[in-house]
């Protein structure tokens, strides 16, 4: 983590994704999905963000289905 990074919001990736942000906090448990950065105590509201290289990095490495047509 460097101040170089940039951080986006659960409701973009969930924008960005097509999916709910209960679907990125399930995906979080399941230890599928990148760890969010806590500014603030993260026991309490802490303001969460991603690091959008790990974001994409974990979208790149996503399995494609084959489909047959």
């Amino acid at each position: 983590m460097s101040l170089s990074d940039k951080y986006i919001k659960i409701g973009e990736i969930a924008k960005i994704l097509n999916v709910s942000r209960t679907t990125i906090y399930r995906w979080m448990e399941e230890g599928s999905f990148p760890k969010p950065v806590h500014f603030g105590d993260a026991r309490k509201n802490s303001t969460i963000r991603w690091i959008q290289e790990e974001v994409e990095e974990w979208l790149k490495k996503r399995p494609r289905e084959k489909t047959d047509g």
